[in-house]
């Protein structure tokens, strides 16, 4: 029977997500690894998971699992709402920012600051248009279409 063993969880990798990795007991050199590694779900937080790629290292056929769902020390969100105003006169665009909360350590915060959702303005956004990473911490950017400007 194939199953998954030596299921091990890594750092976050974007929003809301984080890296794990199993071992599953197939050889390495059956010509289907590949296709049975990719096709064999794990259960992970009472959810099943498929690989989102697998690899062979040191005799050892691993799956890389993107779980998405139960990860709370994942989750970033954003916090202190500023409004700059119009960016100049006549742009037409609204230059919003707001710091970015609960980063984990080591994260690249590029990936979190692009992928962390965001609401204001009656509009929602995937993530920020740019980030800036200070002593103070991480920041997004939004340059909002705003006819006023």
């Amino acid at each position: 029977m194939i199953a998954w063993t030596n299921l091990e969880s890594h750092s976050c990798t974007t929003y809301a997500t984080r890296e794990y990795t199993a071992e599953i007991n197939v050889s390495p050199w059956s010509r289907q690894w590949t296709e049975i590694c990719m096709s064999t779900p794990v259960v992970i937080h009472g959810q099943s998971h498929l690989p989102s790629r697998c690899e062979y290292r040191s005799g050892t056929v691993i799956g890389h699992f993107a779980v998405k769902s139960g990860e709370l020390d994942c989750v970033t969100y954003w916090s202190g709402y500023r409004d700059w105003g119009c960016t100049a006169k006549g742009s037409k665009t609204r230059h919003i920012e707001q710091h970015l909360m609960n980063v984990p350590v080591n994260a690249d915060y590029k990936e979190f600051c692009a992928t962390t959702p965001a609401h204001f303005l009656d509009q929602s956004f995937p993530g920020a248009d740019s980030c800036l990473n200070s002593i103070w911490g991480v920041y997004g950017q939004w340059f909002i279409y705003d006819l006023g400007c």
